[in-house]
Order: structure tokens, then C-alpha cells, then sequence
């Protein structure tokens, strides 16, 4: 799918974010720890759900999602193993989070493909199977494929190679499958892990240090689940407030937590954009143009991405524009995670960006040039794409956005949602 989107646009409204993401990539895999059905509310309309769901479905469960009341109801009560291939898989990096219920419910995992995902560079699955090892799990990967058992596999003190949500969410539910007290030290502490332990809290987990990096699990016991609703999607709040503060719009995000918004909420501010909050919603208001920093010409501002509670690594490219929106000014963008995570950034060019690619994980954003529209690839990474959009919106001219297919797999009716508050935005099938 292609995007046409006209420039020099403003972006105003009022939005009501979907589910998060990534707590629906981690709770729909999660219902395999269950021989009953369980309920999710706030489910997000994503592709990676429904990819998700259609493994589920190939292994015998039922499923009944009402898309209009954003509930999902998974019963598991007559799942089985089979082998998984790429056809089952696809591009979805998600679905290595099938393995820590997999192994928990069926002692065995048998992936013939690994999971792909967004082109962020070399993504390495170490982090997973190394704790998998340390609890005694048998682990046979090569290049392209995983085979796991849990024969000998015992509680354990695991230290995480790095502070993985993903890693830790697949630690977490494999644990309570295992008798025992099982502590995960260096443990990814974003707010969609604490989301998952919280549910799995509910339907009997006993799990200590939720929000910390040293996580607690005990093993063992039995599990029955609970009704459970989403947390909101932070990630589309902060997409939707930057959508409206790189056009010189007003946007309200309801049903924000600032405790959880905070830490995003903090870099807008370092562009001269205010974020308020209120008892139900994050608002910014109209009128206000970034700015980098106080304008020094000689000292570039850094904005960095770095582990929770901090700036998410995937929402560093909604920053971008805000710098290219600044009248003047340098930003370095860090994305210390993937080698090629700002690789995409080079099709900012084509629309006049001034834009450097200082090495793998760096550029250097410089303010103040003019921006046309043009015909510009999309990358297969969901805010980069979303970055794109949001450039030429803000540039003169039309643009179209090739292959922007990423977009709904973290963001449902995202153009239906922009031209509610006003955007000129097509979506062209292919």
C-alpha cells in the first residue's frame, strides 16, 4: 500500500488511542499458558495480531475477536503442537514470544523459520536463548531455525545479555511453568512487560518486582485466567501529540497515564513543546514551533533513546521531524540498539531534509532548509514510516510513500484517524 500525503498541512483533534502493541504481542501468546478461555479488552486492529491469532488458530484455538467493541476472546482448551514455518510466521519478530508459553504448555518448541520483523538492522535472538539455557531448557538454533525442549529444565537466577522486553516477557511466562522460585536479574521494565506480569499476577502468578529490573517468578502454581484490559498504546499517543506539534496544530490524546507518558513527555519538552496533562487526557496546544535547544550553533542537542523509563527506542524517529520543523538548530538522534535503525533517514534527503548519517547508530539533523515534496520509499519499521508521513506533511508540495504497509502493524486507521482532524491523506492500494 502506498500513501499520497499533501504538505504544509495542520494537524488538530482529539484522539483515543487503541491498545498497546506491544502488550497485545505479548498477551495473545501469553493465553497459551491457559486451558480456559480468556478475554482481552482494548485489543488493537493491528496486523501483527492478526497474525498472531491465525498461529493460535492453526494450533486448534478459537477465536472470537469483536473488532468494534476491541475485545478478543482465546479459547485454548483444545490446543496442540505443530511445527511452525515462515508461511505460519511471516515477517512478525513477535512470535519468538510464542516460545515461553510453548515450552511452559507443551515442553517443546519447533520453529523451522525464525521470526522476522521490522528492518531494523542485525537483531540478534542471543538474549532469549541464553536465558532459555541458563533455566536448563535444550536449545538446537542454526541461522534460520530453533528447536527447544524443557526435559531438564529447573529454577535458576538468570542474568540477562540485555534488557530485552521481549527476552524478559518470554522468561517470564516460561517461568511460571516451572516449579520453583526463578529471579531475572537486568529485566526489561517497559510499561508492556509490567502489563503482562500484571495480568499474569491476576490469574494466579506470583511475581515480584513488577516495574523493576530484577524480576521474582514463582512456579509452579495453577493459572486461571482473568478478564484483562490493554493498557493504552503510548506509542500512538506520542505520534498523534508529534503530528500536531511538527504542524503547529492542537492535539488531545484521552486516557494517558502521565506516569507512563512522562518519560516522552520530557523529550517533546526539549523541543519547546509543552505536554499538559489533566485527570483523563495529554493535550499540547496550537501555536507553538519546535525549536532545538537555545539555538547555540555550535552545540548540537542529543536526543537519545535509551531503556525504560526513558525514551522507547521506537519512538526516536517521531523526533526527527520536530527538528526538521525547527527553524534552525542541530540534533544528533542516537539509536544505541540497531546498526540500521536510522539507515531509512536517507529518504528524508529527497524532500531537502539536511540529514547525516554519522555511523550506524547516529545522525545529525540540521534545521532550516526548505522541504519539498517527493516520492519516497518506506522502510519496513512502523515509526519510521509514521516519521516519513509526518515530513511531508510538513514540506511543500505532494508526496507519495511507497510500501508503507509497516504503518498498520502498530497503528490502526491511521490515515482514517488524520483525515478526522483535518489531514489530507489517501491510501493507495497496490
Amino acid at each position: 500500500m502506498d500513501i499520497k500525503v499533501q504538505g504544509n498541512q495542520t494537524i488538530s483533534g482529539v484522539l483515543t488511542p487503541s491498545g498497546s502493541k506491544n502488550s497485545a504481542v505479548a498477551m495473545v501468546p501469553a493465553s497459551i499458558l491457559f486451558d480456559e478461555p480468556v478475554i482481552f479488552e482494548n485489543v488493537p486492529d493491528i496486523t501483527d495480531v492478526v497474525r498472531l491469532t491465525g498461529i493460535l488458530e492453526k494450533l486448534g484455538s478459537k477465536i472470537t475477536w469483536d473488532k468494534k467493541a476491541r475485545t478478543l476472546k482465546i479459547d485454548n482448551s483444545s490446543l496442540r503442537f505443530e511445527n511452525l514455518d515462515s508461511e505460519d510466521l511471516g515477517t512478525m519478530r513477535g512470535t519468538s514470544l510464542l516460545w515461553g508459553p510453548m515450552l511452559a504448555r507443551f515442553g517443546k518448541v519447533n520453529f523451522r523459520e525464525l521470526p522476522g520483523g521490522c528492518t531494523l538492522g542485525f537483531r540478534t535472538l542471543s538474549a532469549h536463548y541464553e536465558a532459555f539455557r541458563a533455566l536448563g531448557v535444550s536449545v538446537r538454533e542454526t541461522q534460520t531455525s530453533a528447536n527447544m525442549d524443557i526435559k531438564k529444565a529447573s529454577p535458576a537466577s538468570v542474568l540477562l545479555s540485555e534488557m530485552s522486553p521481549t527476552a524478559t516477557e518470554n522468561v517470564v511466562m516460561l517461568a511460571t511453568g516451572i516449579p520453583g522460585k526463578t529471579a531475572i536479574k537486568g529485566a526489561a521494565s517497559e510499561p508492556q512487560v509490567q502489563d503482562l506480569c500484571r495480568f499474569l499476577i491476576k490469574c494466579g502468578a506470583k511475581i515480584h518486582g513488577v516495574g523493576s529490573n530484577i524480576l521474582t517468578v514463582e512456579g509452579g502454581r495453577v493459572l486461571r485466567p482473568k478478564r484483562h484490559r490493554l493498557l493504552f498504546d503510548h506509542y500512538e499517543a506520542a505520534t498523534f501529540l508529534a503530528l500536531a506539534a511538527a504542524t503547529g496544530g492542537q492535539m488531545r490524546v484521552m486516557g494517558v497515564e502521565k506516569g507512563i507518558f512522562e518519560p516522552i513527555g520530557q523529550v517533546f519538552s526539549r523541543f519547546g513543546i509543552n505536554v499538559r496533562y489533566d485527570k483523563k487526557s495529554a493535550f499540547i496546544t496550537n501555536g507553538t514551533t519546535p525549536k532545538i535547544g537555545d539555538f547555540e550553533e555550535y552545540k548540537a542537542m542529543s536526543i537519545k533513546a535509551q531503556p525504560w523509563p526513558a525514551l522507547p527506542v521506537d519512538t526516536l524517529p517521531l523526533f526527527i521531524p520536530l527538528a526538521l520543523a525547527a527553524p534552525r538548530g542541530q540534533v544528533v538522534f542516537h539509536n544505541w540498539m540497531y546498526d540500521a535503525g536510522l539507515f531509512w533517514t536517507s529518504e528524508l534527503l529527497k524532500l531537502g531534509a539536511n540529514v547525516i548519517m554519522a555511523d550506524p547508530h547516529r545522525v545529525i539533523v540540521t534545521a532550516g532548509n526548505a522541504l519539498y515534496g517527493a516520492k519516497i520509499e518506506a522502510p519496513y519499521i512502523i515509526r519510521a514510516v509514521v516519521a516519513l508521513a509526518m515530513t511531508a506533511m510538513i514540506a511543500r508540495g505532494e508526496s507519495t510513500i511507497l510500501n508503507a504497509d509497516a504503518l498498520y502493524r502498530g497503528h490502526p486507521h491511521f490515515a482514517e484517524n488524520l483525515r478526522r482532524m483535518g489531514a489530507k491523506i489517501e491510501e493507495i492500494k497496490n
